[in-house]
């Protein structure tokens, strides 16, 4: 059973949404993020990262950094380019790109459903990132950023998002910098809003796609709300987090690419021989990138020669759990780990991830700069972060890539 519950978002005028919408903080570097305040000094980035707008080389604490969120986001509030709604709602929230489009509801998911295990993660967390977010959470008394949430396709609650759709007037329809169209529509019907919040008690579980340093914060920074609030009703609204709820099949996850800086003590032929014990090595004749569409399958880009990867029969084993059946994992374990010497790749600084639509224009510039090595992977579908999520097991890291990416600073949950 999920417990869904309208908020009073703090959201931009339908004005300035052009200007307030950003890129969440997790995917621009922080001179990006100063490039793009430079250009729109409304830009919600300030508030998401706020070492943007320091000077350069000067470095604040997590404390600091977040007090200048918090007066930052102020700043938006005083000047009139956000608002708190009125009352408790719901929102819907579509993308479209291309021929796709996604539809998500807008709601706050309680953190008692996090922390039994309703709403179900598959990545670990690295400490840095989450505790600037809890910091950020507290100070600010904010949740800045929805997560992106899956849920299995459900009639019911997509009957009730159609006809909203229908019935209600669009409250943001806007092209964001990264090409999507986003529009958002407001719930605010009070039977709507039960109907909603009964549909989601017939659901068991929701899944984290994006957003787990986010999740994780959310949970330690009503913790530590609670722990100084002892006397404060249970139902506070410290104890929610904003997300954005989509059903299992409007999710698209893309391949998370492999950059390696290099070979360690192979020598390029010396690589492929090793590479032969466990594939079929199939050098491509037209030397064209090769994104891999099936599974047990890579690209491989070798000192500027494409190569096509195929997992030899009987090298993986039948019986073995579902997280070494995933390809991030049989790469991992039959070539980065034994021959590249890459055994922890979460902190290791011989590799990098690259993902997103842009990925392989990123991998080609990387490699005619002089890169080694890089692999291609075909993406992780749905139905393994779902199955991992139930076997309360936890992926490799940088698995999966979620696209189009939720903008930040559309509907912000304050407590």
């Amino acid at each position: 059973m999920i417990k869904i519950k309208p908020f009073k978002a703090l959201r931009p005028e339908p004005d300035k949404i052009l200007a307030v919408n950003s890129p969440p903080y997790d995917i621009v570097s922080r001179n990006q993020a100063a490039e793009i305040i430079k250009k729109n000094p409304d830009s919600f980035l300030k508030v998401l990262k706020p070492e943007a707008v320091i000077p350069c080389g000067q470095n604040l604490s997590n404390q600091k950094l977040a007090e200048k969120a918090a007066e930052n986001l102020e700043e938006l509030i005083e000047g009139k380019k956000m608002f708190f709604e009125s009352k408790p709602c719901f929102y819907i929230y579509q993308q479209k790109y291309g021929i796709e489009q996604r539809t998500g509801i807008v709601a706050c998911l309680s953190i008692k459903d996090y922390l039994n295990g309703s709403i179900k993660k598959h990545e670990n967390i690295r400490t840095k990132i989450w505790q600037e977010r809890v910091e950020n959470i507290i100070v600010t008394r904010t949740h800045t950023g929805c997560i992106l949430m899956v849920y299995e396709d459900n009639s019911v609650i997509e009957n009730i998002v159609q006809k909203s759709m229908i019935k209600d007037k669009c409250l943001y329809d806007f092209v964001s910098d990264d090409g999507i169209t986003n529009l958002c529509w407001k719930i605010d019907h009070d039977d709507v809003i039960i109907s909603l919040e009964k549909a989601f008690r017939e659901v068991n579980n929701i899944y984290i796609a994006d957003g787990h340093h986010r999740t994780a914060a959310a949970a330690e920074a009503a913790r530590l709300e609670q722990e100084n609030n002892r006397n404060e009703e249970l139902e506070d609204e410290y104890l929610y987090f904003p997300a954005v709820l989509i059903p299992k099949q409007q999710i698209r996850i893309m391949g998370y690419h492999r950059l390696i800086k290099n070979l360690v003590n192979f020598s390029p032929d010396s690589f492929l021989e090793n590479l032969n014990l466990s594939f079929k090595v199939e050098k491509l004749s037209n030397n064209q990138p090769f994104l891999p569409a099936q599974k047990n399958t890579f690209g491989m880009n070798l000192s500027g020669n494409w190569y096509k990867l195929i997992i030899k029969e009987g090298i993986i084993p039948k019986k073995i759990s579902k997280i070494d059946q995933l390809d991030v994992s049989i790469l991992q374990n039959l070539v980065l780990n034994p021959l590249l010497d890459i055994k922890d790749p979460q902190n290791s600084d011989k590799i990098e991830f690259i993902g997103g639509k842009d990925s392989l224009v990123q991998l080609i510039e990387k490699i005619s700069l002089g890169a080694n090595i890089a692999f291609t992977l075909n993406p992780t579908s749905i139905d393994e972060v779902i199955e991992v999520s139930d076997n309360n097991e936890i992926m490799p890291p940088k698995s999966t890539w979620f696209e189009p990416k939720l903008r930040s600073g559309i509907f912000v949950h304050r407590f």
